[in-house]
């Protein structure tokens, strides 16, 4: 490879996985606006789209597999949400900076003055091409485990606004037999417009009452209602 290349034993220990063919990472970081601007007559410089592309179906996989298996009671749209929720642009991003994938991106000089180590898109490819790299040099099983170390804290952060059954429902039947009352009330929101958390507070005529947060209201509902629930087993 070039001698241009940067020194990647800093981003394998921060992945913690050690490349067999170190080529495989190289090629996973080669952004187009580099292979544009390298590639000449017979000489092609592939970029990482390729590489992305399986990586996008490793991602997609053991972060569907983990909440499949987790979360048994979760509905299918739940899952699909959740999972959309931690494979996004923004995730895969903050994900890049924190391992230094950043430092690491082969661009192209044009691509890389204007910003592009701190482009959220560029970033989400190379860190998505780099899961497909471990793929390609190591086989599923240790991708997956890379994927899931990263990819398990995110789930583990939202999973609370997706694992909700009809909790509302099930209160409302404790209650109904036990001749008691239950309201639901929205106490606060926080957070700019287009990722709001509202906080819901559930009462039981009996005094006891629960909060949860949501990114709707009826999920902080849910999740308040739910913690009512939990009080109710616990008694």
């Amino acid at each position: 490879m070039e001698k241009s290349y940067p020194d990647l034993s800093d981003l394998e220990k921060n992945l913690g996985y050690s490349f067999k063919d170190l080529n495989k990472l190289y090629s996973a970081l080669i952004h187009t606006s580099y292979a544009n601007e390298h590639s000449r007559g017979r000489r092609i410089v592939r970029s990482n789209e390729r590489i992305e592309f399986l990586g996008d179906s490793v991602l997609g996989l053991a972060s569907s597999t983990y909440i499949y298996k987790n979360y048994p009671d979760m509905t299918e749209g739940r899952m699909s949400k959740l999972r959309a929720s931690v494979v996004c642009e923004s995730t895969l991003a903050d994900i890049a900076v924190s391992i230094g994938l950043d430092r690491c991106l082969i661009l192209g000089v044009g691509e890389d003055q204007s910003g592009g180590r701190a482009k959220a898109s560029i970033l989400a490819d190379a860190m998505e091409s780099v899961f497909g790299a471990i793929y390609l040099d190591s086989g599923y099983e240790t991708a997956q485990s890379v994927v899931l170390k990263f990819i398990v804290p995110e789930i583990l952060k939202r999973v609370d606004n997706f694992v909700l059954s009809d909790y509302k429902s099930s209160i409302q039947e404790i209650c109904a037999k036990k001749h008691l009352r239950v309201s639901y009330s929205i106490v606060s929101e926080s957070g700019p417009e287009h990722d709001r958390v509202f906080t819901a507070q559930a009462v039981i005529s009996n005094g006891l009452s629960a909060f949860g947060e949501g990114r709707t209201k009826k999920d902080a509902e849910q999740i308040a209602a739910s913690r009512l629930l939990k009080m109710f087993e616990n008694k």
